[in-house]
């Protein structure tokens, strides 16, 4: 992956979450993108295939998605395959996300613990991060038996490690510093 692709995958977001937010049609768009990967999985190496005629392309599209996405994401996908950019459709709808989440003030933390989270501790987790980032918070959980207890929370470039694996793992740098000195 170039950065050049980065950044048309960039500008290809942005064209289309403008065009979403004029039709008022952005959180619409945001699941069509989420799913619309999903359900041309069948057909994605006939999507890209450089020699597949790019009307064949769309048929198969259509085929395939039918009446289960927005006339705009359908647009928008043929659109892609006209400009031989398919490939950036996974970029594409992460940038989406980021944009969306940016308009409604929302951000998603990426929480992993070594059990599921009660409904209290959820909520507070919730509320601490809220307050940090200043921003609405919504929490992405997965179970890692691995870190034996606590839980280690990703906020977007910022990490917090209260994992009892990440407590030992620094105490026992402390103790080899210690030792060295």
């Amino acid at each position: 992956m170039q950065s050049s692709d980065r950044v048309l995958a960039w500008r290809y977001a942005r064209a289309l979450f403008d065009s979403a937010c004029e039709a008022r049609e952005e959180s619409r768009v945001h699941e069509d993108l989420s799913s619309a990967y999903g359900l041309i999985l069948k057909c994605l190496p006939l999507l890209k295939h450089p020699r597949i005629d790019a009307a064949d392309k769309k048929k198969k599209l259509d085929r395939a998605l039918g009446k289960k996405v927005s006339v705009q994401t359908l647009r928008f996908l043929k659109l892609l395959i006209d400009k031989k950019r398919f490939e950036l459709l996974p970029m594409i709808a992460a940038n989406f996300g980021k944009q969306l989440a940016e308009k409604n003030n929302s951000a998603k933390a990426y929480v992993r613990a070594s059990a599921p989270l009660s409904a209290d501790a959820d909520k507070k987790l919730k509320e601490t991060l809220k307050n940090f980032a200043g921003k609405n918070i919504e929490l992405e959980v997965k179970i890692d038996p691995e870190i034996l207890g606590g839980v280690v929370v990703r906020l977007g470039d910022w990490v917090l490690d209260s994992s009892l694996r990440g407590k030992l793992r620094m105490l026992s740098k402390t103790l080899a510093n210690a030792a060295a000195a």
